[in-house]
């Protein structure tokens, strides 16, 4: 006789709210008998990159993964607003705690680019997540002078904000040095790319603190999308995510 999990592998839909609009995004669904290990990915801005092969990879690991859309992107409701962007992540989070095929003790948060930035601000205060993953994160907003050009193409493809809102919410950001401290001892890894046309090598150099619970992976000839080695990346995330945590 085969027995059967009590958790089936799937991918649904999901709502939930943040701060009274309704964000969008789906959950992978890992097969298990126990609650699973779940991560949550936090795309940047405007997230067209969202790494969802990383999705697939955790489910075949055995991990939940959800992905959602901030206020204001990608179908969800609201204005777009940096600022709101821990709230959306906190409210993401706790849809996650509300499963019951998650393991609350193993949770990851797995931030590309700016979603680094809420991922570290909620994390430092939410002591439930258990390790972060910054790809090609972004760590000391200051340091990125942000052209007007890509402002307003950001905002054409984010509701409720022009490319001049934009500069101003990205001017208003704190560095990320105290949430990456208030982070420790729990495990931290971000992984750059050389030849990142937007967050170069000297954004890492010159804002990583060398911690004990930071691990920095830096690959050549890359962009700050990894268009060129998604495997390599996916592979390297995963089992990262995975090892630390614990199976």
């Amino acid at each position: 006789m085969v027995s059967m999990s009590k958790f089936e592998a799937g991918l649904d839909g999901v709502t939930f709210t943040s701060q009274g609009s309704k964000l969008l995004g789906g959950f992978y669904k890992a097969v298990g008998e126990t609650p699973r290990p779940t991560a949550v990915l936090v795309h940047g801005l405007p997230g067209i990159e969202k790494h969802l092969d990383v999705a697939y990879r955790l489910r075949d690991l055995s991990w939940n993964c959800l992905y959602f859309h901030f206020r204001g992107c990608w179908g969800s409701e609201g204005a777009y607003s940096i600022a709101g962007l821990a709230d959306d992540t906190r409210s993401a989070v706790e849809w996650v705690l509300r499963q019951p095929s998650v393991d609350q003790d193993r949770l990851a948060l797995i931030a590309g680019s700016t979603g680094s930035y809420p991922a570290l601000l909620f994390g430092a205060i939410a002591p439930q997540i258990r390790v972060i993953v910054g790809i090609s994160p972004l760590l000391e907003p200051s340091a990125f002078q942000f052209p007007k050009e890509m402002a307003d193409k950001f905002a054409e493809m984010v509701n409720g904000v022009t490319g001049n809102d934009l500069l101003a919410q990205w001017n208003a950001m704190v560095s990320l040095s105290g949430a990456i401290r208030a982070f420790a001892p729990r495990p931290l890894l971000f992984v750059t790319a050389d030849n990142d046309e937007i967050f170069p090598p000297s954004h890492y150099t010159d804002s990583i603190v060398p911690t004990p619970n930071l691990q920095w992976i830096r690959r050549d000839e890359s962009d700050h999308g990894f268009s060129a080695c998604r495997p390599w990346l996916v592979q390297t995330v995963a089992d990262w995510v995975v090892t630390t945590s614990g199976q």
